[in-house]
């Protein structure tokens, strides 16, 4: 796979926004990582609009002979702009299906017929706290968007000061239990999955918010009955993703209660671990999900099985330290 992509007559430039979110591959010649500390606003499609991105990107193809090919860890409206101006190829999906699959509020119906943890819709008063907190006791409160938990609460009384009034949210039980994670690459031949690994959440020694991805393990040492639901409901989601005419990379988020697993949230891009899960692919001597990523907006290929499910070499954990502002500060590795 790594012979085919280098064959490309295509460079391919990776938007880094965040150094614990860059990806080294030297073994790809095509492949570079664009990064600027100073940027004032850290986003990709800020950081592709700046005039020093683009001057290198145009200098770097003319040189080559080979066209642009863009891949941000995050679609938005302005990436797709500028890919189109300048007939780059985006490696990613529109910003608008990106948008509605990580929108918290519109994704339980997507997912109507996937098991999900019990929710209402409704807008946040004290009213609706008041009765959701008689029927559950401790309430988790979602609002539309957000990253590393931020958007995420733990509700024990009505509070107007950590909610606006109104805004519409979604309610769930506060439920005990741990979370698991697998990342996906949903190409035009098929669905590859990574098996589920542990996620660490809240962990205070590297987050002051609970619900903060701190980290993951592979493998994640669940019973062979859990990981069968993850595999199912993996399946059955990437069956609607299909519909919805998405491909390439993506995340599930699972939570297990009472033997039970729930699809939480997908991240409908490249995740957070994706980097890291990369260098485990390697290491196990598996082609990474990332280069049926890359080849599924390029030049798709036909899926081979690795047997990566169950492939028993996909060791290793990960551990992220988090600032007050949910911001990683540090790394911990061991592959």
């Amino acid at each position: 796979m790594e012979k085919i992509i280098n064959n490309l007559s295509i460079d391919f430039f990776f938007l880094v926004v965040d150094q614990n979110l860059d990806i080294k591959l030297p073994q790809l010649k095509n492949f570079y990582s664009i990064y600027d500390p100073n940027l004032s606003q850290k986003n990709s499609g800020y950081l592709l609009a700046q005039k020093s991105t683009q001057d290198f990107i145009k200098k770097t193809i003319k040189s080559s002979g080979h066209q642009a090919a863009i891949i941000p860890f995050k679609p938005s409206a302005k990436i797709d702009l500028i890919c189109k101006k300048n007939n780059w190829i985006s490696v990613c999906n529109p910003a608008p299906l990106n948008r509605l699959l990580e929108d918290k509020i519109k994704f339980p119906s997507i997912i109507d017929k996937i098991p999900q943890i019990p929710f209402t819709i409704a807008p946040y008063t004290k009213k609706n706290i008041d009765n959701l907190l008689v029927k559950y006791k401790k309430i988790v409160v979602q609002t539309h968007f957000g990253w590393a938990g931020n958007s995420t609460k733990l509700i024990t009384k009505y509070d107007p000061t950590i909610i606006p009034q109104d805004t519409l949210c979604k309610f769930s039980p506060y439920l005990k239990g741990y979370t698991l994670l697998n990342n996906c690459c949903l190409t035009s031949s098929g669905l590859l999955q990574s098996p589920p690994a542990l996620q660490f959440t809240g962990l205070p020694e590297y987050t002051n918010n609970p619900f903060a991805t701190v980290g993951r393990q592979w493998p994640s040492n669940a019973p062979p009955k859990i990981i069968d639901q993850v595999k199912k409901i993996t399946i059955d989601f990437a069956q609607i993703l299909t519909k919805l005419k998405y491909r390439g990379f993506f995340g599930l988020d699972f939570f297990v209660s009472k033997n039970k697993v729930y699809l939480l949230e997908c991240n409908p891009r490249l995740t957070a671990s994706f980097a890291f899960y990369t260098n485990i692919e390697l290491k196990a001597k598996i082609t990474p999900l990332f280069y049926y990523h890359l080849l599924e907006f390029t030049s798709p290929q036909k899926i081979i099985d690795e047997k990566r499910f169950n492939n028993k070499n996909i060791i290793g954990s990960e551990l992220t330290k988090r600032d007050k502002n949910g911001v990683i500060i540090e790394k911990y590795h061991n592959v």
